[in-house]
């Protein structure tokens, strides 16, 4: 049984890597790790902050408060197997048949105990595991010639499942080894033309000795950090930010790439796979070409002088003369606005990006700025943390401001206030994080700066409460 592992479960990988993890709830790992952490990086800026704004006032909600659980990959298993054993004791079947049960309809317990307190054999046969009473029944094979390969073998050398369809066994490992190499997992299908019935795990493992079968759990997600074998468990599978215990990855746990809020898990697919694309053209585009003041036609220079006429016969916008070519033209304008809108929001995207890089080099400075007012008697580190926790969350922010972009290009015509509003508060408070060099809080710089803080999360917390909302 496995959670789709890739067999990663060696023995040197199934310690216990803590458990019981939350993403908003986990201790500092000490000094020691701070001073290498420090290094231009900001190890975690989720931690700490949030406590420290609601300390001002901020709406105690977090939007992206979600509870979840780390796993070894042991403890996963065992959690998988006992789901597998209670619903096959009240089944009263065997736990591979079970199982395939619960796969069917995706692990959802109480609609499989519904199902089968109002008929127990319908649950059986639309889960696939048994034939429906509509079908033909076959009687068992009075012939020895295998279905697929024609060939007569002994009896016990036939196999069947309960559709009595019987083939060699040397075909059953043929068509389970080419499925299973494809990533089919629980589910694989009997070979007979228009039979759909499951071959539950106790037929398959003995044909692929070796082999462990991949399962989706909705309530488990495996880590994707390289190599880390920890899979993580929740209540609830959402589109939420959920962390690594062992390798600090974080990622969302819907589809387990980066977390990447307040944009859905199909949109930031899909303009991931834009930027991909396009994001060549454009930066091409954008170096190398200028449009024309008066027409806006996208003018590439590939020779000649820089001198440019607007209005000579040969350079004559259509603009001003109606021509065969304008319907293509038209065209071409219209994709000219479609580009300008995805390098709008693209560069924006990739400045933020960089912006949040560049926020490592201005925490490692505010850190250097501490230790330096400290060590000449300029008040003490708890005086200075406020510093800390505001750059922070400048990069906290900047990180839910980039992702903002992708939402707001696929977004369709309307309001984008509240995404100018965050940006607009996240500048301001990047302008005074840089300018901050007082620890006093009665000169009112401080109060200043913690008011900007509490502005900016609640622009966040706001814009993020709409999408986990959806």
């Amino acid at each position: 049984m496995s959670v789709d592992m890739n067999s990663q479960a060696s023995d040197s990988n199934e310690e216990d890597f803590g458990v019981n993890s939350e993403e908003d709830d986990e201790d500092d790992d000490g000094g020691d790790e701070e001073e290498e952490e420090d290094q231009g990086d900001i190890a975690d800026y989720y931690e700490g902050v949030a406590s420290d704004v609601e300390q001002q006032g901020a709406d105690s909600f977090d939007p992206e408060e979600y509870q979840f659980t780390c796993l070894t990959y042991k403890e996963s298993q065992r959690v998988l197997s006992e789901e597998v054993n209670n619903v096959a004791a009240v089944l009263k079947v065997l736990p591979a048949v079970a199982k395939l049960v619960l796969v069917h309809f995706h692990w959802q317990v109480s609609l499989i105990l519904d199902r089968y307190k109002s008929n127990s054999s319908l649950l059986m046969s639309d889960a696939l595991v048994q034939p429906s009473s509509t079908s033909r029944t076959l009687t068992a094979p009075q012939s020895l010639q295998c279905g697929v390969c024609l060939q007569v073998v002994r009896r016990d050398a036939l196999l069947a499942l309960p559709c009595q369809h019987s083939f060699c066994k040397a075909c059953w490992e043929q068509h389970c080894t080419v499925l299973v190499k494809d990533g089919m997992g629980v589910g694989v299908s009997c070979m007979a033309q228009d039979c759909s019935l499951q071959m539950p795990e106790d037929f398959v493992l003995p044909l692929l000795p070796g082999e462990e079968l991949k399962d989706n759990h909705f309530q488990l997600q495996l880590c994707p950090g390289a190599d880390c074998p920890i899979v993580i468990q929740v209540q609830e599978p959402r589109a939420r930010r959920v962390q690594c215990s062992r390798c600090t990855e974080v990622f969302c746990f819907k589809c387990r790439q980066m977390y990447h809020a307040p944009t859905d898990c199909p949109t930031i697919r899909k303009w991931l796979t834009k930027c991909a694309d396009d994001s060549e053209t454009a930066n091409y585009i954008s170096a190398h070409t200028k449009d024309c003041p008066k027409c806006n036609i996208c003018i590439e220079k590939n020779g000649g002088c820089n001198h440019m006429t607007h209005g000579s016969e040969y350079y004559e916008c259509s603009r001003y003369k109606e021509n065969p070519d304008i319907v293509n033209q038209s065209q071409q304008a219209q994709a000219r606005e479609a580009l300008k809108k995805y390098l709008f929001y693209f560069e924006r995207w990739e400045n933020h990006n960089k912006s949040l890089q560049l926020e490592a080099q201005t925490y490692q400075r505010i850190q250097e700025k501490i230790q330096e007012r400290v060590m000449n008697n300029l008040g003490t580190w708890i005086d200075w943390q406020y510093l800390q926790n505001a750059a922070k969350l400048l990069a906290k922010c900047r990180y839910t401001l980039q992702y903002t972009y992708p939402y707001a290009y696929y977004m369709e015509s309307g309001p984008r206030k509240k995404l100018a509003q965050l940006e607009a508060e996240i500048e301001n408070l990047s302008w005074k994080v840089e300018r901050a060099d007082s620890y006093e809080r009665g000169g009112g710089g401080v109060l200043d700066l913690e008011n900007q803080m509490h502005i900016a999360e609640q622009r966040r917390r706001t814009l993020l409460k709409d999408f986990h909302d959806t």
